[in-house]
């Protein structure tokens, strides 16, 4: 018996470990999927010697927690649920002909080695084209929607699937002791399978209206970074309007100084009011006329906006962008919230300086696109991983999460390289996209 016992948990392990395989490949090390096939034997023996259905959930909870941490991808707590549901519903689908044919049962295929090694086989040959068909339209449909959804939504997804896994294997274990005709297992069968229909649909439902949702919002700030463009450039060309409207009277004014000779009067007019006007207009329309390589309209007004605001309150700006720039492999809305977050930490620390200054960088590497942000700083004493930490900050209370956010969205992808440093009294960004 007990070593009836050891061949089903070997077989369900097995199964279990090329679910993870298929979905996770190829973010796991050999190492791990060992780690995983054992975890499965141990737990899966303790759940079949004492037929502790509830313990299912346990199981597949553990090993999900477990591929959770390896992956660091939280959407990866749908993996192993949802290969058991698979596989659940693979085997009894399966045994339905085997039944219909041959009489076959799960307690005679069980007791059966040999038979179980073809029937396992069988089975992930069976499933394994439907997992990756899965893990297909996960990865093109709705990967971007799993990352932008919140803790609480996708724990209620992950317990769906738990749920649903529990209750296939007792509605499929109820049967597995009693004697049954061929109807009422194809009526077994079938419940099965439409319970898992059910379940699978309303993910899907929640999926589709969760992105949805996101959509709308992304249009929304698309809207909203397009009208603070519309805006700033409207306030620069009230800025050419009022300078063109006032030539005339400095003009006048001019004259008066030259024509009484008060030429010491002359240059501290000019100095004092003239130039500062003109470096004002310059630095601004500076601004606007270095962004032109950019074609992305969030990215060319997130950048407008805030690179305007730190001009206006008299930060020297350099900007360098030498590449044009129309596409860039992130998402606009996370870029515009990652560019938002480091120019205002930017320009609030550079205004506690005697000489706020702060330089962008946009160019490409290669086929990457690397931003780089720096502005002067006070050191106040905090090192590089504590300003990264939730509720870690030098301006008091209800601050400390912008870079704890960002590090939040920089950690979806797969593709960028971040750098934080100091160097030569700056603080310096670096974002390299592939």
């Amino acid at each position: 018996m007990n070593t009836l016992y050891l061949t089903a948990s070997i077989s369900m392990s097995l199964m279990m470990a090329c679910d993870i395989f298929i979905l996770a490949h190829p973010q796991l090390s050999l190492k791990k999927y060992l780690i995983f096939f054992f975890s499965f034997l141990v737990l899966f023996y303790f759940f079949i010697y004492f037929t502790l259905y509830p313990m299912l959930s346990v199981i597949l909870a553990v090993n999900s927690f477990l591929l959770v941490k390896f992956t660091k991808k939280s959407y990866s707590v749908f993996y192993i649920p949802l290969g058991y549901i698979v596989n659940c519903i693979s085997i009894n689908i399966l045994m339905f002909p085997a039944n219909l044919l041959w009489d076959l049962t799960i307690k005679e295929l069980n007791a059966d080695h040999f038979l179980m090694a073809i029937f396992d086989i069988c089975t992930i040959a069976a499933y394994c084209p439907i997992l990756y068909l899965a893990r297909r339209i996960f990865f093109r449909y709705f990967i971007d929607t799993f990352e932008k959804m919140g803790k609480k939504l996708l724990t209620l997804l992950a317990l769906t699937l738990f749920l649903c896994a529990t209750m296939l294997l007792t509605m499929a274990s109820f049967f597995d002791n009693i004697e049954i005709t061929h109807k009422e297992y194809f009526l077994m069968v079938s419940s099965l399978v439409l319970y898992f229909l059910f379940t699978i649909i309303m993910v899907f439902i929640v999926l589709h209206t969760t992105r949805k949702n996101f959509e709308a919002q992304k249009r929304m700030e698309y809207l909203e970074n397009l009208n603070d463009y519309t805006k700033n450039l409207e306030m620069v060309y009230d800025s050419l309007r009022s300078f063109k409207h006032d030539y005339i009277n400095i003009m006048a004014s001019l004259a008066a100084y030259i024509d009484e000779k008060k030429y010491e009067e002359l240059a501290a007019f000019f100095y004092g009011h003239i130039l500062p006007m003109q470096k004002n207009l310059t630095q601004k329309n500076g601004a606007l006329n270095n962004l032109l390589p950019i074609r992305i309209l969030e990215l060319k007004s997130i950048l407008y906006t805030k690179l305007l605001l730190a001009v206006n309150q008299d930060i020297e700006v350099n900007i360098d962008i030498p590449d044009e720039v129309s596409s860039i492999h992130m998402d606009p809305v996370d870029l515009t919230r990652m560019l938002g977050i480091y120019l205002d930490n930017a320009i609030e620390a550079s205004l506690e300086t005697t000489h706020p200054a702060i330089n962008f960088h946009l160019g490409k590497m290669g086929q990457d696109t690397v931003f780089i942000i720096s502005n002067t700083f006070v050191d106040k004493g905090l090192s590089i991983s504590q300003m990264h930490q939730k509720g870690v900050t030098t301006k008091g209370a209800g601050h400390g999460i912008g870079l704890y956010n960002v590090s939040g969205i920089l950690n979806r992808y797969d593709n960028i390289y971040h750098e934080t440093s100091i160097k030569d009294g700056l603080f310096i960004q670096q974002v390299q996209i592939s």
